[in-house]
């Protein structure tokens, strides 16, 4: 989901240096899957054939599954460090909006479709909504032709969804339809401008985004060569329809206050690592694997029942344990992978406690959820979060759309057999889509495509300690993914870490290297803690259980649903693909 409303200080997106690099040439010898490039290098940057404003002229009504008509195509001069380029608007029948940038003179062959977090309702590339890895800036300097939707819809901000209240295709639009035809669209309009295709194409999205970026390996893996998908909300209908309500609904008292307030949020975070920083071995401010950490919030009860600010209430008490626990039936049942992790608490505010005169981000997204598109029926006008039941009848209702809005079939059979290249990743701080949930596709995935050294030459996960939802945190909360996913597509080189670097301003005060999951990082004992060349990967002695059961499990494949309209009425039938 996008990234909520918070203070000022803590809503500065890091903004990293440009992650583009020019595009070596392509070798004929064969990748590490078998996969040799079709196509020659991109040194020769390539400039457009025809004017930014004959686009206006191309017609694409007619283009299969997605009738398009563009809006305008204007010429958006020069400035300094970034050339010219030709900026396309458009949208898709019925309202998928989207927004191209293509360079005048400098494209390099490449690609970029953004996705969009939340709810989304907002096509430009550069709109907080498009989230990218890492606080990185839009690669969006006159070197690659950029591209991104508003999901299928127009949107007051990301929380909203009044615009799925009566309208069916706008559903499946946000669902899995917009960021295929917006690709589809992309692909049409490049050609026409420089006389020739992408060389290669990439996806990259957080959040909302991230599930767009699974859906589209799973649905369409012809779309894109190299996907990124960070913190993915892709078990959806679990995520919106039972994870956000429980977390909304365990803090608020019979009277409708909150019972856990912002102002016990630093005593929790200071309590949890003074609990844990240390079981990795090395005192660095950071949690390397939360599960690990037994911190009990009931060693921080007040020893009366008058609330204290050095300590919780038993109500208080009780509604952090909930909040780590997750979502449970009145059996103790989980109607969601996890909870939230420890070492997320530094970051609750906005998102589990609202602050003063708010509504939570959780809160909202939950409830346009279920108000809105949980469902093909809207729930009576009156319908609030108290209305929710946590129990099996009410999550086999909701799991009626997982057809549409989920995107957790583990066979990438397709996308791995024509060369595409997977790079997930979560922040172990996110305080609004669990790590562990990531984690459970991660253990589906490895065990659908033949363990981890065969889904590791495709597919690779990298999980960030201190890092929040999509951007900032208190770890290293920097670092550039665009590289490795080129390098791994056009090069056949997969990554073997990624170096995040913590910022001061423009000043780097830490980096340290995160390693493909399972591999943990470890201190070699002499150098600098903040310098990630004094840190090395390794195998964990004891594995972790990743296969975390809850009523929903295991992901599988063959649920996934194709809508169509059929005279007035919108048909869905059960299809692997669309």
């Amino acid at each position: 989901m996008r990234r909520v409303s918070l203070p000022k200080s803590r809503r500065i997106l890091l903004i990293a240096a440009s992650v583009m690099a020019v595009l070596l040439a392509a070798t004929a010898a064969q990748t590490l899957t078998g996969r040799t490039p079709a196509r020659a290098g991109t040194t020769t940057p390539s400039a457009a054939t025809i004017s930014c404003q004959q686009l206006t002229g191309l017609d694409l009504t007619g283009l299969p599954d997605a009738p398009t008509k563009i809006i305008s195509a204007t010429h958006v001069p020069a400035t300094a460090g970034k050339p010219a380029y030709c900026q396309v608007k458009g949208y898709v029948s019925p309202q998928i909006q989207f927004e191209l940038r293509l360079p005048e003179q400098s494209w390099t062959g490449r690609y970029v479709q953004l996705g969009c977090g939340g709810f989304c309702g907002f096509a430009a590339p550069d709109n907080p909504n498009h989230f990218l890895p890492g606080g990185c800036a839009p690669p969006d300097d006159g070197r690659v032709v950029l591209g991104a939707s508003n999901g299928g819809h127009i949107g007051v901000d990301s929380r909203d969804a009044l615009w799925a209240h009566s309208d069916p295709q706008l559903r499946v639009d946000m669902a899995y339809r917009s960021e295929h035809v917006t690709a589809l669209v992309a692909k049409a309009v490049t050609k026409a401008y420089y006389g020739q295709a992408p060389r290669y194409s990439y996806f990259a999205g957080c959040s909302n985004g991230g599930r767009q970026a699974l859906m589209e390996a799973q649905r369409y893996p012809d779309d894109f060569d190299g996907i990124i998908a960070g913190a993915p909300g892709n078990n959806l209908v679990a995520l919106a329809g039972e994870f956000f309500p429980w977390i909304a609904t365990v803090n608020i008292d019979g009277k409708g206050r909150q019972i856990l307030g912002p102002d016990k949020l630093p005593l929790l975070q200071s309590k949890v690592m003074e609990a844990c920083d240390a079981g990795d071995g090395l005192t660095d401010g950071l949690i390397n694997n939360p599960r690990d950490c037994d911190f009990d919030p009931g060693t921080l009860r007040c020893p009366t029942a008058s609330p204290q600010p050095t300590c919780l209430t038993r109500d208080q008490v009780d509604v952090v344990r909930k909040i780590y626990q997750g979502p449970v039936d009145a059996k103790g049942r989980r109607l969601f992978p996890a909870g939230l992790a420890k070492g997320t608490e530094a970051a609750w505010l906005g998102y589990v406690i609202a602050p003063q005169g708010q509504t939570g981000g959780l809160e909202a997204l939950g409830y346009n959820y279920l108000k809105y598109f949980s469902s093909w029926t809207n729930p009576p006008a009156s319908y609030t979060l108290k209305d929710h039941r946590f129990d099996l009848r009410t999550f086999k209702k909701l799991r009626e759309m997982s057809g549409i809005y989920d995107s957790t079939d583990p066979d990438l059979t397709r996308f791995r057999d024509r060369g595409g290249k997977l790079i997930m990743w979560h922040g172990w701080s996110d305080p609004a889509i669990p790590t562990e949930s990531t984690l459970a596709y991660h253990h589906a995935l490895t065990q659908r495509m033949g363990g981890p050294e065969a889904t590791g030459r495709f597919a690779r996960t990298f999980l960030f300690p201190g890092v929040y939802h999509c951007v900032q945190g208190y770890g290293p909360d920097t670092f550039d993914l665009f590289t490795p996913v080129y390098d791994w597509v056009e090069k056949g080189t997969a990554p073997q870490k990624i170096i995040a670097a913590k910022k001061n301003g423009d000043r780097t005060v830490r980096t340290r290297p995160v390693y493909p999951y399972p591999m943990q990082t470890r201190y070699t004992g002499t150098g600098s803690i903040d310098d990630a060349a004094n840190f090395t990967g390794v195998m964990p002695s004891k594995q972790s259980d990743d296969s975390y059961p809850w009523v929903g499990a295991p992901f599988r494949s063959g649920y996934q649903q194709t809508c169509h309209w059929e005279g007035t009425k919108l048909k869905c039938t059960r299809s692997r693909s669309a």
